[in-house]
């Protein structure tokens, strides 16, 4: 028998894995016209319902049942022996971050024996990369109230300044890949005042990479898709430095 490669043929560089909920379309498509060459994404899917979410009592209602299927879903990558995994989601809307957020990546990596890229971290380390100072941000989500506070807590808690906020209130979880394009890049104009330094957006599910590549060409500062930048941080954490120019500022740095 000829010898088996021990690394994989079309991931040669990295084997990514990518954990996304079952509703959520953005995260696959927008990861994959990311990938480098030499690098693959092998997705896994967390069975999440599709519900309305008109309450914050709904919201935590959809965090109870992802948070049951996550563990399933991480498992379903070890037989491909991933070399790094993305949790796409936001942990801060998912277990409520801080010590639970910190101590479910950590389990993630565990169970998998990999390195774990998530959000918090990952943007985190952009604006680091990007700015290394403290900001002024304005910010677009597609969640309730509760959402909107769980990612404005993100960025407060690193120093920053959230001085817009716009949260879209997508009636459910499948929703958020529903929002017209019109309505994004009017978010954008929006969060866009004088004040604000750079626009970012959170909410794994909302298909906002297109937009944010054109915007930032528009108004000439950053403008930071939550896909995007945790795919971003994955590949550096790999030694993957390619420069992309193409996919947006942050993927030169």
């Amino acid at each position: 028998m000829d010898e088996i490669n021990p690394r994989d043929t079309l991931g040669h560089r990295c084997l990514m894995g990518v954990v996304a909920p079952a509703t959520n379309t953005a995260v696959q498509a927008e990861m994959d016209d990311l990938r480098p060459e030499g690098v693959i994404n092998a997705h896994a899917r967390i069975a999440n319902p599709e519900q309305r979410v008109a309450a914050d009592a709904d919201t935590l209602a959809v965090r109870a049942a992802m948070v049951g299927g996550l563990m399933g879903a991480v498992d379903t990558l070890a037989p491909c022996r991933p070399d790094h995994v993305i949790l796409g989601v936001m942990v801060e809307n998912f277990v409520g971050g801080g010590g639970a957020g910190e101590a479910l990546v950590r389990e993630v990596g565990e169970r998998l024996g990999c390195g774990v890229t998530d959000y918090t971290s990952a943007i985190r380390l952009a604006l680091d990369a990007l700015f290394g100072r403290k900001l002024r941000i304005g910010l677009l989500t597609p969640f309730l109230p509760i959402g909107d506070a769980a990612a404005r807590r993100i960025f407060e808690e690193a120093g920053h300044e959230v001085v817009r906020l716009i949260g879209l209130r997508a009636p459910s979880p499948a929703s958020i890949g529903r929002v017209p394009l019109e309505r994004l890049r009017a978010a954008v104009t929006e969060l866009n005042g004088p004040e604000v330094e750079v626009i970012i957006q959170v909410g794994t599910g909302l298909p906002f990479a297109g937009v944010a590549r054109l915007a930032e060409r528009e108004i000439g500062k950053p403008v930071l898709a939550s896909n995007p930048v945790s795919y971003w941080r994955a590949l550096r954490a790999c030694g993957i430095g390619d420069a992309m120019p193409q996919h947006g500022r942050l993927f030169t740095v």
